[in-house]
């Protein structure tokens, strides 16, 4: 019967999670989204989100992980930025 060397199969364990960093800088570049909310909103969308400072509009890019949800919920997302706005003033002086 062969022994376990445990510390060898804890390396394996932890190459299968972890791959190489630059494996999983590869593949973090494939996973990238490349759909842009200027190329799948209507106007009146694509205004909307032009208007949006670098912190809303890092948070609103963050829904992009599923285009299709985000071209159908774009007036939700609006709709409580604008509440959140008038709850906390501007969204400028968030951060």
């Amino acid at each position: 019967m062969e022994e376990l060397d445990l510390s060898k199969a804890f390396d394996e364990v932890l190459k299968s999670r972890h791959p190489p960093k630059g494996e999983a800088l590869e593949t973090a570049t494939e996973a990238a989204n490349p759909t842009s909310p200027q190329s799948i909103l209507p106007p009146e969308g694509q205004a909307w989100f032009n208007g949006l400072n670098p912190f809303c509009r890092w948070a609103v890019e963050y829904d992009l992980r599923n285009p299709d949800l985000f071209v159908k919920y774009w007036e939700s997302l609006r709709d409580t930025l604008q509440k959140l706005e008038r709850n906390f003033g501007p969204s400028d002086n968030w951060k």
